[in-house]
């Protein structure tokens, strides 16, 4: 499909109507929108036919054969539904998760600053009439709505960057500033699981160290595990029917780009643990599971055509 609106390269094309205000990364500006950026955590509880939780956790740049074989991610691929058939869409990172939250790459190619228009739509303009909650939980990010990238300063270490978040190329998300504030960092997952304030759509990314960009498979496979194992026996997160797919952005040969991928949580049959799963599916099968489980009609791009989980 077509992309359904113009994308706007920042840095060609200059500023376009959108909100722009959360980008400085100056100390002083981050404390000072941190003490003041709104944050929001909503819940629903929208029946669905598999599921009641829909959460997503992209790691990243590996071939399906390379991240099978590391011996945490394979022991994670035995606690649920192994997908052997399941593949990226393109090449580099940012176009991946651009397709997983609105169906289509947009035109993206690259990693830089972009933004799309806000006439597109994402997976959120068909969850929020539907008043199915959601929420985007990124690793590092300083505060709720943050729209650049973020460095630690002590350590000179890529903690957060924009192109590793689905929804903050969409300015149909970030000039809404109630959408801008359910983009937050691990500090509040912490707290609305806490406090049982989940939403039921989640898109969940590690920092450039734990999601293996800036360190290695091993270092990704162990964070995999060690931060998932305890949360598959949280009742707050996984005690209901909670479908969590634990995938990589893209391999690293050019033109395969099978990527590993399971299916875990509650939301998986007993008989099913440890089965393996051959069917097609891409990141376009992440929105087409959604709708089809919450009976939301569809975005009229990629995932018209993919083939959902269940």
């Amino acid at each position: 499909m077509m992309p359904s609106a113009p994308l706007l390269l920042l840095g060609l094309f200059g500023l376009a109507a959108g909100q722009t205000q959360y980008t400085s990364t100056g100390t002083s500006a981050v404390a000072a929108a941190r003490a003041t950026a709104l944050t929001l955590s909503p819940t629903s509880s929208v029946a669905g036919l598999k599921f009641e939780r829909f959460v997503q956790i992209f790691l990243e740049n590996q071939d399906y054969s390379a991240a099978i074989a590391n011996t945490n991610l394979a022991y994670l691929a035995t606690q649920g539904i192994k997908l052997t058939n399941y593949f990226a869409i393109t090449h580099p990172s940012q176009p991946n998760y651009v397709a997983a939250a609105g169906g289509s790459a947009f035109g993206v190619t690259g990693d830089g600053f972009v933004r799309i228009g806000s006439t597109t739509k994402t997976i959120v303009d068909l969850l929020e009439p539907a008043g199915i909650s959601w929420g985007i939980y990124q690793e590092d990010m300083p505060y709720s709505g943050f729209q650049g990238n973020w460095i630690n300063h002590a350590t000179g270490a890529n903690d957060y960057v924009r192109k590793h978040n689905p929804l903050v190329s969409y300015d149909s998300i970030t000039s809404n500033a109630n959408r801008g504030a359910k983009c937050k960092n691990f500090t509040m997952f912490a707290a609305d699981l806490a406090a049982n304030k989940l939403p039921q759509w989640l898109f969940i990314t590690p920092n450039m160290t734990n999601d293996g960009h800036d360190s290695s498979l091993s270092t990704a496979g162990s964070w995999a595990r060690n931060w998932l194992t305890p949360l598959l026996s949280n009742a707050n997160f996984n005690g209901g029917r909670t479908l969590v797919v634990l995938t990589f952005d893209e391999g690293t040969t050019l033109g395969t780009n099978q990527v590993y991928a399971v299916l875990l949580g509650s939301a998986v049959a007993a008989a099913q643990v440890g089965t393996s799963n051959s069917t097609r599916y891409s990141h376009y099968s992440l929105a087409k599971t959604v709708e089809t489980n919450w009976g939301l009609g569809n975005l009229g791009q990629g995932d018209v055509a993919a083939n959902a989980f269940f």
